[in-house]
């Protein structure tokens, strides 16, 4: 596994490492130019110290300082615009390789993480990346090839004054490591607190309507007041820990005079170093140390970066769902068996010993009180969770056996709450197929009984909706659901609650749109309203993760047990006049 990733890292580099390879080259070009000036300025103050009348070697001095300042510009844009362009590439596909594993993975691993936490991994630690490609890698280059040429050079000029330089940076050195352990535990710690807070204000924000109501301040969402204060003490401990060796370290890197003046002092006065090259040094040491303002920079950010990396390595390390190549090519409806099926979630059994059979075109409907594993089992279907024992086969192939992308387009799934992205009602249809033409999409919303809704805005079918656009009822979203169903024309269809939060008048127009969806199809209703699934091929009656009784409404009724009961409860409570 681990060897597969990294493989596969390397090929996400592939394609973008010609382009990072030369913009590290122009990155050293323009380090390179950047040392130019100062030794056309070494090279005045010779020219001074030597009384040379011939002025027109300080015109080339400073004709050299300009062209190497413009090529070094010319260079460091040449560098940022190539690692821009690499590191946005390196991003898509990291993001794209993260999105195709995330949807590999069964549902339990999104029960587990939060959205605050996968918002600030898929955004926040991939984005890091960027940083460290078009941005610190170009400064690490600069704050190498800098330093290492001016040292170099320095070293023809004096040696021992040179060499000392070194202290400062030994010095600078320790002060960095020093912080990085003490940070590491705390910035583990951080990273962690920032992701929960990320959660909570998103379940805030979410149930915001619900704090209205109840006249409810965010003082008096203790989760949420709970998760600020801890990232804000979190913080302070980290901003607390790192400062003093933080402070040391630039303290060092911005104080070179106070180094250079008295050892370069003792030098000139004991008649090893020249004036000039004196306050050459003076000029450079600054230069010199400065530019590891940069790696020390690079290695605050690189404990963020690596922290981030970190974590997106331990999502694509989570096992995906595993399958074989095998399609099944089938249009029409199909049989679905469950065989002695079982499933436990974090080691509690939810479901057992299943044991039921769909025949084609059936439409077999799942009641029970809530938690009685009637919704779980319907999920079971398309894999959105693993089953602990048995099988799940269609036409007599286990789904595991059934590749992945195979077996969604088997199935439609129309959701208890119906999702519509911040698209055009157009755009929310056809994504139950992506090849569809136009006549298509408008057909399905004729079925759907949702086409002359659709018409009647202004923009028709181009309206946007979501934040940018109208807001739709309970209703209308659910019949925009079944055209995408509809359009997509699987074998078997799954419902879960589709009918439970509708009044009556969309009530019926969505049992007029089930009536278009449902023919022929394989069908498995979890309804609340019993009075919709009387007509239903059988019904199972789910109770603690078991289905008690399988039967017809009439047959059902015949028996007087738990199926009977629900009914009378239901007619009690006018159920069939809601």
């Amino acid at each position: 596994m681990q060897q597969a990733q990294v493989n596969s890292k390397i090929k996400i580099m592939q394609g973008n490492r010609g382009t990072l390879i030369l913009a590290i080259l122009f990155s050293v070009f323009a380090g390179l130019a950047t040392f130019v000036p100062y030794v056309m300025v070494f090279k005045t103050i010779l020219f001074i110290f030597e009384s040379n009348n011939d002025y027109s070697l300080v015109f080339n001095y400073g004709v050299i300082s300009v062209i190497s300042i413009v090529i070094k510009f010319i260079f460091q844009g040449l560098s940022m615009a190539l690692t821009h362009i690499g590191a946005y590439n390196v991003l898509y596909e990291v993001r794209k390789k993260l999105c195709n594993h995330i949807g590999k993975l069964n549902m339990g691993f999104f029960t587990e993480q939060s959205s605050g936490e996968l918002k600030k991994i898929l955004i926040e630690d991939v984005e890091r990346i960027e940083n460290l490609l078009a941005h610190l890698i170009p400064d690490l280059i600069v704050a190498i090839v800098v330093p290492i040429t001016v040292f170099i050079y320095l070293l023809t000029v004096h040696v021992p004054m040179t060499l000392f330089l070194l202290v400062p940076i030994v010095l600078n050195i320790l002060a960095q490591v020093v912080m990085g352990i003490i940070g590491w535990g705390k910035l583990k710690q951080f990273n962690q607190a920032e992701g929960r807070l990320n959660s909570i204000i998103m379940q805030f924000i979410n149930g915001m309507a619900v704090m209205k109501v109840y006249n409810l301040t965010t003082a008096s969402y203790t989760e949420l007041s709970d998760s600020v204060y801890a990232y804000n003490s979190i913080w302070k401990d980290l901003s607390k820990c790192s400062a003093p060796p933080s402070a040391i370290a630039k303290v060092i890197s911005e104080s070179a005079i106070l180094w250079t003046l008295p050892i370069g002092g003792f030098f000139y006065c004991m008649g090893s170093l020249e004036i000039s090259s004196y306050i050459f040094f003076m000029i450079m040491s600054s230069v010199f140390l400065s530019s590891f303002t940069k790696l020390y920079n690079f290695s605050q950010s690189i404990s963020q970066i690596s922290a981030g990396i970190t974590r997106i390595k331990e999502i694509l390390a989570i096992p995906a769902q595993k399958s074989t190549d095998k399609k099944l090519l089938i249009k029409e409806a199909c049989d679905l068996e469950f065989l002695n099926v079982s499933f436990s979630y974090n080691e509690k059994e939810v479901l057992k010993n299943i044991n039921l059979k769909l025949p084609k075109g059936s439409i077999t409907a799942f009641v029970g009180a809530s938690g009685a594993g009637k919704s779980t089992l319907a999920t079971l279907v398309p894999r959105f969770w693993d089953i602990t024992k048995g099988a799940i086969c269609i036409n007599g192939t286990d789904i595991k056996d059934i590749e992945n992308d195979n077996l969604m387009d088997l199935i439609s799934f129309v959701f208890q709450d119906a999702f519509m992205l911040d698209e055009t009602i157009y755009q929310n249809v056809a994504i139950g197929n992506p090849n569809c033409k136009k006549e298509d999409v408008i057909r399905a919303t004729k079925l759907a009984q949702i086409h002359d809704f659709i018409v009647s805005l202004p923009q028709g079918y181009e309206t946007e909706l979501g934040s940018a656009g109208v807001k739709m009822s309970g209703g209308e979203k659910q019949r925009i659901c079944i055209a995408r169903a509809i359009l997509k024309n699987a074998p078997i269809v799954i419902f879960d609650e589709a009918t439970s939060y509708t009044d009556i008048k969309n009530e019926h127009k969505i049992q007029l749109a089930l009536n278009h969806l449902l023919k022929g199809k394989t069908t498995i209703m979890i309804a609340h309203r019993l009075h919709t699934i009387i007509n239903a091929t059988q019904i199972c009656v789910f109770q603690d993760g078991e289905i008690k009784e399988i039967g017809t409404h009439e047959a059902l009724l015949e028996q007087n047990g738990l199926y009977t009961n629900m009914w009378k409860t239901y007619i009690e409570n006018g159920g069939e006049k809601s």
